[in-house]
């Protein structure tokens, strides 16, 4: 064997140990996908309310009732988007939605009043929350059963780096500060969403047979999926358990700076151990989660992980010394981390185990409902319940978590014997574990 053949040997075991064994077959292009799309995304998110506050010229309340108005018809339109992508394939829709969603944002930059805003916002709000559980749909094609979730957790580590890479192109912007740097964010984000489609285009599927594939039948609109109640309950229990992000991203920011005596830069530090620990553990987190049994209990520890981290977040609000505080809240950080993580992981493991093949994509945009809900109902949660409440607030969504952890075992194994999901339609281990 030449010096050569034994290096590429070792590129290729480096490259399967950290994209995986589907990395082979067109995982390493999905990633790159991936990438693309969440470096976009991060501009937009990153300077999006500097956009619309200074350019636009909208208040703080009209984007708001903006993008809640979006919300809402993402929510709603989530289950027929699904069933779209099992009608023309994941792939084809995929590339549909991402020039979608590169219209809508080019939009924005002709928008002058609240009207177009509100147009534009709900033209887009009916495709972004779809694209998602279509990615999963994807995902599943390339990997197949025994690398789906695996999969996931690679591209949920690409968003990851690809939200805070984004982040930094719009502080450049943000710095700049004049109306061509904001546009320029909006307009970066639109060609994003190009270049993913037109890497969409030569994407390779390996497995065209696959749920949701090439030769996948075209169920009739009818929308299976919502009237399937054991496996919408699983959704709203995992919906509950994604709380967790709007923890992250409003609740910890406000307990810490308004009802705890840690330094307000100490929110940035949290933000930042949050990212750098998902990249460095979301996939370890997703092993053994690719059936039924194993997506039970990641949610088990996931609701452990949350039930711990809002009694520490209660603990820093106390009268207690700078330094304790400071360890309750980075110690409640690490919990709380670790519930996004094998939150993320069994909902994955769970959404494709009780899906049935014949409407994959259907149940898949189903079951991200709850995520959705979450992203309309989760500020307000947090902020009023919660943070509104002080200590007793984090006590009773710790009780909260503590019941959806207890709730979705029974919930999960109910919905995997349901007669809507035949043993036939199921990957052998899945079945496996749901007769056991």
């Amino acid at each position: 064997m030449s010096a050569g053949q034994v290096q590429d040997g070792r590129a290729n075991r480096l490259r399967e140990r950290l994209l995986g064994p589907a990395v082979i077959r067109g995982g390493a292009a999905f990633l790159a996908i991936g990438l693309i799309d969440a470096v976009g995304t991060g501009m937009y998110l990153a300077g999006s309310a500097l956009f619309f506050t200074r350019v636009v010229g909208l208040t703080a309340s009209q984007v708001g009732i903006g993008l809640s108005v979006a919300g809402v018809l993402g929510l709603a339109a989530q289950p027929v988007i699904g069933w779209l992508a099992d009608r023309w394939t994941p792939r084809k829709l995929l590339l549909f939605l991402n020039l979608y969603r590169a219209s809508g944002f080019i939009a924005y930059v002709f928008a002058d009043d609240f009207l177009g805003f509100l147009l534009i916002a709900a033209f887009l709000g009916v495709g972004e929350q779809a694209v998602f559980p279509i990615y999963q749909a994807l995902a599943e094609q390339l990997a197949g059963a025994d690398g789906r979730v695996a999969m996931m957790a690679r591209m949920r580590v690409v968003f990851n780096v690809g939200f805070t890479l984004g982040g930094l192109l719009a502080s450049v912007a943000i710095a700049v500060g004049t109306r061509e740097a904001f546009s320029a964010i909006v307009l970066g984000n639109a060609a994003s969403f190009v270049v993913a489609a037109l890497l969409l285009t030569r994407l390779r599927l390996h497995n065209p047979a696959a749920p949701g594939g090439q030769k996948a039948e075209k169920p009739p609109l009818r929308l299976v999926a919502l009237r399937d109640l054991r496996y919408v309950a699983v959704a709203g229990i995992n919906g509950v358990l994604v709380l967790h992000i709007a923890l992250l991203g409003i609740g910890v920011p406000l307990w810490v700076s308004e009802h705890t005596s840690a330094p307000k830069a100490l929110v940035g530090l949290l933000l930042v151990v949050n990212t750098v620990l998902a990249v460095l553990f979301q996939v370890r987190a997703s092993t053994g989660t690719e059936n039924v049994a194993g997506g039970i209990r990641a949610m088990h520890k996931a609701a452990a992980a949350l039930v711990g981290a809002c009694a520490l977040f209660a603990l820093a609000g106390a009268d207690l010394p700078v330094a304790a505080v400071v360890t309750a809240l980075l110690l409640g950080l690490v919990l709380l981390t670790a519930g996004e993580l094998y939150q993320s992981a069994g909902g994955w493991g769970l959404s494709y185990a009780l899906a049935p093949d014949r409407s994959r994509a259907e149940y898949l945009a189903t079951f991200n409902l709850g995520t959705s809900a979450q992203f309309v109902l989760g500020p307000t949660v947090v902020t009023v319940g919660v943070i509104g409440s002080g200590t007793a607030g984090w006590g009773v969504l710790g009780v909260v978590f503590l019941l959806a952890g207890a709730l979705v075992g029974p919930l999960a194994r109910a919905a995997a014997k349901r007669p809507a999901l035949r043993t036939e339609d199921l990957p052998a281990e899945t079945a496996a574990a749901s007769t056991a």
